[in-house]
């Protein structure tokens, strides 16, 4: 299953698995012009070329594969959160890879929610490379995986690799990883958020402070670039 799937091929860690192995599945992209890229690039996978949402993404996926599969990826820049809440009591996988938000660290837990203009205003911009409000922290997305059964493996730069317990044997060193000693070693992407800022908050004692200032830091961004509407989060 892949959620976000772009043009399939471009740093998309299931194209090697798909072209070598020819397995099949579905994917969800809402871009067109990447929707024809995909369908030249991975034809075995069944692909819907629409806007996840909330409300659409079980009957997009478990139609086409069932509540059993492979691996789960989503990325979709935005409220990726909100679809795993949908995803993953009725969907089982032995991996899953999810895109984080870097730029808030553990412990804090982030997510952005569903708003129907959000991915329009998203689009307004040259860019979303910079832009902070947008998918999950690694605490948030470890927190709901393990609701369902999933282990952290890894992290880095702005992806997170889980396996299912039911996996766990085929690990050397078995699951879960410390989110906190991983998030530490690793590098990462902040999404717009001063490195400063992340450092802060990530090594400083004062945990309701640095709570109240990624909430200050988050409102503000949205008021300010889009046009003072504030995104729920």
């Amino acid at each position: 299953v892949n959620i976000g799937a772009s043009d399939g091929k471009s740093e998309d860690p299931l194209y090697a698995l798909i072209s070598q192995e020819g397995l099949s599945g579905v994917a969800v992209e809402a871009d067109p012009r990447q929707c024809e890229k995909f369908r030249e690039n991975v034809p075995s996978v069944e692909l819907h070329c629409e806007v996840a949402t909330p409300y659409n993404i079980l009957d997009l996926v478990l139609p086409a594969v069932g509540p059993f599969v492979d691996v789960l990826k989503l990325d979709v820049d935005s409220y990726d959160c909100a679809l795993l809440e949908e995803l993953l009591p009725n969907v089982q996988a032995h991996l899953l890879l999810a895109e984080i938000n870097p730029g808030v660290p553990p412990p804090f837990k982030f997510a952005m929610r569903y708003h129907p203009r959000l991915l329009p205003f998203f689009e307004s911009l040259d860019t979303i490379q910079d832009v902070p409000i947008r998918g999950c922290s690694l605490s948030y997305v470890v927190d709901l995986a393990a609701r369902y059964g999933y282990d952290l493996v890894a992290f880095g730069i702005h992806d997170a690799l889980f396996s299912h317990r039911n996996v766990r044997h085929v690990w050397d060193v078995k699951p879960p990883v410390d989110e906190f000693e991983c998030y530490n070693e690793s590098f990462v992407s902040l999404n717009g958020i001063p490195i400063s800022s992340a450092r802060d908050w990530f090594f400083g004692g004062d945990v309701h402070a640095n709570l109240a200032d990624i909430w200050s830091f988050l409102v503000n961004w949205s008021r300010e670039r889009a046009g003072g509407e504030l995104f729920p989060f």
